[in-house]
Order: C-alpha cells, then structure tokens, then sequence
C-alpha cells in the first residue's frame, strides 16, 4: 500500500526520548498506524484491489507490504487521516469504557479533553449517552472540544469544586486521566461513591500519588488502562474491537477528529509538538 497518513501519538514521542515502559531496540522506525492506498495484491487476494483505501499497524514510511490479516478497508464516512489516527486513541477508550462499564446517563470528566485520547474519549462517551465534562488547561482547548455537558478550565477553576457543581453536587461517575500530575488527587476526589478512575497515562510528565483514604472512604475505584500490553496479548478481541469502532464510523456513531497534518520531513517537529503538549487534537505526518 502506499501510504497516506500515519498516525502520530503522544507514545510515538516519548519512545523516541527514551521515556516510555517499552524501549525498542535501535535503531527502530517510530509510530503505529497508517492509512493508504492499495497499489497491489497478492495473487490469492479477492477481496481487495488497487485504489481500495486501507489502514493498517506500522511506524512512519510512505510504502508498506502487510498481509491481509494486518488489513482493514476504510468506512466511506472516514478520510485517510480520521483513519490513520483512530487505532491507538479509540481502542484505548473502547477498551476503557469496557473496563469502567460506562453506561447511559453517567458522567464522565476527561482530563486534557483537547487531546488524541481526550477527543476518543469524548466521542465515545457520547456514543454511549454518557454526559461529558470536558477539562483542560485553557479556553481554546475548551473549544476545540465541541458540545460537552460542561467545560472546566483547570488553570482558572478548582477542578474539583467545578465538577461537583455541574454535578448538583454529586460528583463524576468516572474520570478519563491521560494527563497526571497535580490534577490526579483533585480529580480523585470529583468522583461520586463506587466513581471509576481510569489511568491512562502521564502527560505532565510527574506519577501522582493517590491517596488511598479518598479511595477507600467512597469506594472508589482506581483502574489501570494499558492498552497496548493488553492488546499485544489479546489479539482477536482487540481485532473485534477495531472492527466495532469501524462498524460505528461508518454508521456516524462517532466521528474522529481531522488531524493536524504534517510534513513527512517535519516528522522530528511533529513530536517536539506532541512531546510538549502543542498539538490539538489528533496529528499525522504525510509522505
């Protein structure tokens, strides 16, 4: 296939700098998925041809052979960049949500709403007529977040006290935490009884230390999303899952942001911007 998009993500920068769990051997070619173009097939392949649009797992290249199993088509209602961007970010939150049983009129406060996970989880909150608070560090990001049930801005507002208003005092059924940091105690605390904290990860750079009173007192309870290890050994039940949110693309179910795109020469900018929280949204790099 030749390749159109690749996905960028905030894992794809913290490999490089050598931060993240996993430390690939050098030298290794960065990111995860792609979305093309067919240009040929192999002579047992019927159910695909050249011009058929496809996305698939790989880092950043501009021609790649895969088989057919590491192979979807693209919905007609996704462009080649929603595409290159939806493996990583709605499987995650799929796989989340899961997790968390996250079911109709709950609600759901998601940290740096702004971002690649933010906005899947956004999405999908919505798919499943959840309430959405989205929070995030300034007014713009806020608006790049689209219709939410509330909007808290966490460099102005206690994060805390703002969501238990929108709430009538209840507070959040569960929280979505990509970010860490200083927010992760105050969020904890936003949650109503039996309230489902999700870990996904630490974009501000620093491990929270929960306090496990605040967990305890409301039974609480904190959840721990690592998708990629999960999905690494769960390959036919993460297959259905990308098979679902493709299924729910093409019927409108959820709509995956157009990303930021790139430069395929800009790569090293792109992660810079990624590594330092500069992109909105979801980004890609073009060949």
């Amino acid at each position: 296939m030749r390749v159109g998009a690749c996905g960028l993500n905030y894992v794809d920068a913290l490999m490089c700098a050598g931060g993240y769990q996993i430390k690939p051997q050098l030298p290794f070619t960065p990111g995860s998925e792609l979305a093309g173009t067919v240009t040929a097939t192999g002579k047992d392949i019927n159910d695909l041809k050249a011009g058929d649009r496809v996305l698939t797992r790989g880092g950043f290249v501009s021609v790649v052979a895969r088989p057919r199993s590491s192979i979807y088509p693209i919905p007609n209602a996704l462009t080649e960049g929603q595409a290159a961007t939806l493996w990583q970010s709605y499987s995650t939150m799929l796989f989340a949500y899961a997790r968390a049983s996250l079911s109709a009129d709950q609600t759901v406060l998601v940290l740096g709403a702004s971002g690649g996970i933010g906005r899947a989880a956004i999405d999908l909150a919505h798919s499943r007529g959840a309430r959405v608070i989205a929070a995030a560090s300034s007014d713009d990001r806020l608006k790049s977040c689209g219709e939410v049930f509330g909007h808290i801005n966490y460099s102005l507002e206690d994060l805390k006290v703002r969501a238990r208003e929108l709430t009538k005092g209840d507070g959040v059924d569960v929280v979505v935490d990509p970010v860490g940091g200083d927010l992760a105690n105050t969020a904890l605390r936003a949650l109503d009884y039996m309230g489902r904290y999700l870990v996904i990860g630490f974009a501000a750079g620093s491990i929270p230390q929960l306090p496990v009173n605040q967990i305890l007192l409301r039974n609480r309870n904190v959840i721990g999303i690592d998708w990629g290890a999960w999905s690494g050994s769960h390959s036919q039940e993460q297959e259905n899952n990308l098979r679902t949110l493709l299924t729910m693309a093409e019927r409108g179910s959820i709509t995956p942001p157009e990303p930021q795109a790139y430069a395929f020469e800009e790569a090293q900018t792109a992660l810079d911007d990624l590594m330092n929280r500069r992109v909105v949204g979801k980004a890609i790099l073009v060949p």
